[in-house]
Parts: C-alpha cells; sequence; structure tokens
C-alpha cells in the first residue's frame, strides 16, 4: 500500500482511504495511503476544505434499532413557536423553494414508529403545524464522492456525461433494515453524537468531553461503536457554496418518482445514482417512491436536469423540485432523547427539557474491563 500515493492522485487515494476507514485514526491512513502523518493531518485538517470538500458520518439507523420515515408537513404560518424546535428524531430537514412545505427524513427507535405519528397529531392539534404526511423507508444510502469526476488540483468538477453514462456500478451503501434487539447505551450515544459533530474526534477526546474514563469510552467504542457496525460510511462531500457561504452558487434538487413497479425502481436508482452530484437517496413502501437529493454547482444544473429527464422512462415520469439551501439542515444523531437509566424517550417535554441537560457519565471502567 506504501506506494499507492507515488502511482495516483494523493488527494483521491486519501478520498478513497477515509471512504473505508473514516479519519479517527491518522496514523493508519498514513499507513494505507504512504503519506505520512503529518501530510494525511494537513490534508485533512486543511486541504480538503480548501479544496471545497467536507467529511460526514453517516449512521446505519438500522443497527442501532432505528426505523427511518419520510415526513411532508406544511406549518402553521400563523404559530409563535416553531415544529422544529420541539419535534425530535429529525435527520434532515428542507423546503422547496417558494413553498411553505417541508420535506424531512426522521429515524426513530422502532416500538416509537406508531407514536411518532401520533406526536405529529399532537403538533396539529396545538397549531404547530397544519398537515402531515409520512411514508415508511424500505432503504437509503448514501453514495459517496465519485473522485474521477473532481479536480482535486482545481478544487472543481469536471463531468464528463458519456463516461458517466457508461457506468453500471451503483455506489453507495445502505442502511440496514432495523435489528429490534439492538443493545446501544447511553456511552455510545455521546460516541455517536460526537462523531457526527466532528469526524476526527478520538474516544480519548470524547472522554474528556462527556467526563468519562477514557478507557470505558474506548472499549464502548472498540466493542460496540465497531464491532456492532453503528457507523454506515465516512463520506467525503462537496460542501464548496457553503464553506465559501455562496448558496446562490449552490442548485438543490430533490428528484422524485412515483407508482414505480421493481423495473421502475431499478432504473430510477440507475440514473440518479450515477450523477456525481447525488449525494443521498431513498425509497418508501407507500406509493412505490424513490427519492433523490442533489447538489449541483450552478454551472452543472442544466445539463444535470436534461440528464435525468432524457433517461426518464415515460411510464413513471419524474418531479423534480427545486430546494432553498438556507433552509436544509443535516441533523445530529439525537443522543438528548436518550436517558442513562430509561433509555429512548419520544415526548416534547422530555424532548426540550433533555435538550437542556448536561449529563455527566459515571464511572463504570470495571464493567468496561470485564466486557460487560
Amino acid at each position: 500500500m506504501s506506494s499507492l500515493a507515488s502511482v495516483g492522485n494523493a488527494e483521491s487515494i486519501l478520498v478513497e482511504t477515509i471512504r473505508q476507514v473514516g479519519i479517527s485514526n491518522y496514523s493508519l491512513i498514513a499507513r494505507l495511503t504512504g503519506l505520512n502523518v503529518e501530510t494525511v493531518r494537513y490534508k485533512v485538517n486543511k486541504q480538503l476544505s480548501r479544496l471545497g470538500l467536507g467529511i460526514e458520518v453517516n449512521i446505519d439507523y438500522g443497527q442501532i434499532g432505528f426505523s427511518t420515515h419520510i415526513l411532508q408537513l406544511k406549518p402553521n404560518p400563523n404559530s409563535t413557536k416553531s415544529w422544529q424546535d420541539v419535534l425530535p428524531y429529525l435527520d434532515f430537514v428542507t423546503r422547496p423553494m417558494g413553498s411553505p412545505n417541508f420535506y424531512c427524513i426522521y429515524s426513530i427507535p422502532f416500538r416509537f414508529r406508531k407514536r411518532y405519528v401520533d406526536l405529529l397529531e399532537s403538533l396539529k392539534k396545538d397549531a404547530l403545524i397544519e398537515e402531515f404526511t409520512t411514508e415508511d423507508v424500505t432503504w437509503v444510502r448514501y453514495p459517496h464522492l465519485r473522485a474521477e469526476s473532481y479536480n482535486f488540483s482545481s478544487g472543481k468538477w469536471v463531468i464528463d456525461w458519456q463516461k458517466i453514462d457508461m457506468k453500471d456500478r451503483e455506489e453507495g451503501i445502505q442502511l440496514s433494515p432495523p435489528n429490534t434487539d439492538a443493545k446501544i447505551d447511553f456511552i455510545d450515544t455521546k460516541i455517536l453524537r460526537y462523531m457526527q459533530e466532528d469526524p476526527s474526534v478520538n474516544p480519548a477526546q470524547i472522554a474528556k468531553s462527556i467526563k468519562a474514563n477514557q478507557r470505558t469510552v474506548r472499549y464502548h467504542y472498540a466493542e460496540h461503536i465497531v464491532k456492532g457496525r453503528y457507523i454506515l460510511s465516512n463520506n467525503v462531500r462537496w460542501f464548496r457554496p457553503r464553506l465559501e457561504g455562496k448558496l446562490d452558487q449552490l442548485m438543490q434538487l430533490l428528484v422524485s418518482f412515483k407508482n414505480l413497479d421493481s423495473n421502475g425502481l431499478a432504473k430510477a436508482k440507475k440514473v440518479c445514482n450515477k450523477i456525481p452530484f447525488t449525494w443521498l437517496e431513498t425509497s418508501s413502501m407507500q406509493g412505490s417512491s424513490y427519492y433523490a437529493l442533489l447538489d449541483i454547482p450552478m454551472d452543472y444544473f442544466h445539463e444535470t436536469v436534461k440528464y435525468i429527464e432524457t433517461r426518464t422512462d415515460s411510464n413513471n415520469p419524474q418531479m423534480i423540485t427545486i430546494l432553498d439551501p438556507s433552509k436544509t439542515r443535516r441533523l445530529g444523531f439525537p443522543d438528548e432523547m436518550f436517558d442513562h437509566e430509561r433509555g429512548w424517550c419520544l415526548t416534547i417535554s422530555e424532548h426540550e427539557r433533555m435538550l437542556d441537560k448536561t449529563e455527566i457519565v459515571p464511572d463504570t471502567t470495571s464493567l468496561a474491563e470485564n466486557g460487560d
């Protein structure tokens, strides 16, 4: 492996290595890429952002016992309280341009899937929202950065649509089905939260932040997070417009297909997954729907839409919705909803109370060392 950096683009190799192992261990990345540790540290902490790139840790919610759902809702414009401030377990929130409605993805403990709808009904009764619909998700995946379509010298996309069209292999790992026997605990939730906030964080830093014993946190990381496969992927993503505060240079699209049979779903996935700007895909049970979220540079907007339209089955036409980047939020792991004694909670009052609560993790070193 030590010769990898000499036979190809170092940044491209780094991106691929991060996808495989994350960035919490610079020494491991150095061994796999042939770069020295300080070079890896510089490229991760400085150069990637200068190239318009960032790193996201995607959690496998199925492995921790969560089910994932799509939520579309219309807020009450006259409400003095925001529904986003009280509704827990949201993963992703966005709003179409010129529309009052929101498109969201949420993941919840499997046993809460019916009670969560009741919670939404209570928001409607309390006049925070006017209407909503939910869909049960069958799968989610996060395509990783297409390094072959990104110029790491200039930090810009260079798209050859003919070569993209020739690709047959679909990219990205799918979420697991809900593991209803998952045994996630309080410290695990804190580790996942901090990893999402800072993908480079290590167990020692997490232990300091939550005032826990380092050996305890290292044990939980190795035995629960890693062996339990709670991390789905470590994806490098294109963030330049956000990093530079130039959202006018970003076109966000939601591409959706409805009433698909198995062949129609396969075609929709094949088309959208090939596009280098696609960063999330999901499909729902109700209505046999497929959705793809794309972050597109302004210069490639028309070519991308044309690519989708010319490859869409007329029997299953797509709907292309332009999103408002200023209203798009990727939310972190909901560790605030896990009580040390009771486990996962659901109610709005618990959500508000726990957001204001600072937890100190008790010293359970002896338990960790004994493997309990």
